[in-house]
């Protein structure tokens, strides 16, 4: 495996398992089949530099959203496929939210210890929300390959 404490290994380790589990779930949900999903490259933040002069770098905002009307069933496949998705990976920490589930909207988030997270949120199309599913990752404060170097 490789070393995810630097900046540019971990964004993509993430950036690779957000493409897998979306494109699970294009295959095992129909209505997201043949779909153009929007790609969201994400934002770089840098930190303040520490005592030695370096910055630490997060990336927000990575990952893949989809306007798009899915049924209950098919927000229910999607975290049986989030849950299996996500256990085996560096981000094993993972919840489902349920707290706005009878309005529509199903959160699940897989995170970690430093900070790093994946959340799919899914609203279903109702009187309060436009029918839509993102997949956002969050990358926490590492530096860069060339600042351990």
């Amino acid at each position: 495996m490789e070393n995810l404490e630097i900046f540019e290994n971990a964004c993509n380790y993430f950036s690779d398992n957000i493409v897998k589990f979306k494109d699970i779930l294009t295959e095992k949900v129909d209505a997201l089949k043949d779909k153009e999903w929007v790609f969201e490259k994400g934002n770089i933040k840098v930190f303040k530099a520490d005592e030695t002069g370096r910055k630490k770098r997060c990336k927000v905002s990575i990952g893949y959203c989809l306007k798009v009307e899915i049924t209950k069933a098919d927000a229910l496949t999607a975290w049986d496929e989030f849950n299996r998705s996500f256990a085996e990976t560096y981000v094993a920490d993972i919840e489902r939210i349920s707290n706005n589930e009878e309005l529509g909207r199903y959160e699940f988030i897989a995170k970690n210890t430093s900070g790093d997270e994946v959340r799919c949120s899914i609203y279903l199309a109702n009187e309060w929300n436009i029918a839509q599913i993102c997949i956002l990752g969050y990358v926490s404060g590492r530096y860069k390959k060339a600042d351990l170097e």
